[in-house]
């Protein structure tokens, strides 16, 4: 019995990966929580530097954390004296895994789902979608990326 549901979660993991969505590396870390982003495929989100570099995150929570608090640009091989080193910012809608550009997501906030690292805001492509979802999983508010403040992702991260 115990091999069977080995199976069955491999199989649904597998499944999972095999989507049209983002793709992490098994050594790469979050830069912010240390987690790995791969074990987490629902919830990825990436940044893509100018240098085409790909920085996975477990949430959006911790790649927000990093865009508006990171001290790390140096080790990243961004050019020096580079004003704008981000070339996109990249979510998954949660439901179909398909890639959005972030500042056009729309994001559940207050949900009863919570993310790897705990509470988080949810992207979706659509704010349709967004609203299905609040339907059946709870959530208070859907948010746009000009709602998006240091300060939510710091009180989401307590």
């Amino acid at each position: 019995m115990q091999i069977l549901r080995v199976i069955a979660i491999t199989v649904l993991f597998a499944i999972g990966l095999s989507a049209d969505g983002m793709v992490a590396d098994k050594r790469e870390r979050d830069l912010v929580c240390g987690l790995q982003p791969y074990k987490n495929p629902r919830w990825m989100s990436e940044i893509e530097l100018i240098n085409e570099k790909k920085i996975h995150f477990v949430s959006v929570k911790c790649m927000m954390l990093f865009y508006y608090k990171n001290s790390k640009w140096d080790d990243l091989e961004i050019q020096a004296g580079t004003k704008e080193p981000i070339k996109a910012l990249r979510v998954q809608d949660y439901l179909s895994l398909k890639i959005v550009d972030a500042k056009e997501a729309f994001y559940v906030y207050g949900s009863r789902i919570v993310g790897p690292k705990g509470d988080d805001v949810i992207p979706f492509e659509t704010r349709e979608d967004a609203q299905h979802f609040i339907d059946k999983n709870g959530g208070t508010k859907i948010l746009t990326w000009k709602d998006f403040k240091l300060n939510l992702f710091d009180l989401l991260n307590l």
